[in-house]
């Protein structure tokens, strides 16, 4: 999977989504209620390449996971946690803060929950 910047990781196989979400058509995670929410996303890059993402609530970045590995030409897997406050309503997603992002769909992944 390769996104430019300001690209949406969209996960298109969900395990658990209890409340309904995330949508796995968009890539958005839409808070069905106030309150702090924990997420969490692992990025793998494709050999040698790299992928910079964000946490991004309603289109503004709130964390951010730099994988690169460019010199040592390997596969590099890199990952984040963040804690945010959301609203009922609130857009959340995975996104590209710098492109292109080169990812192996397979092992990049996306979860979260409310604390």
């Amino acid at each position: 999977m390769n996104l430019a910047t300001n690209g949406r990781v969209v996960f298109e196989t969900v395990d658990l989504n209890d409340g309904k979400g995330y949508d796995p058509s968009t890539g958005i995670f839409t808070a069905p209620a106030s309150g702090m929410y924990v997420f969490d996303w692992t990025t793998t890059t494709e050999r040698g390449k790299y992928a910079f993402t964000s946490v991004v609530v309603n289109s503004k970045i709130k964390s951010w996971n730099y994988c690169n590995d460019t010199v040592s030409k390997t596969y590099q897997t890199c990952s984040k946690m963040t804690v945010v406050k959301l609203k009922q309503g609130d857009k959340v997603w995975i996104g590209v803060f710098s492109g292109p992002a080169s990812m192996l769909h397979k092992y990049t992944s996306f979860s979260g929950y409310k604390l």
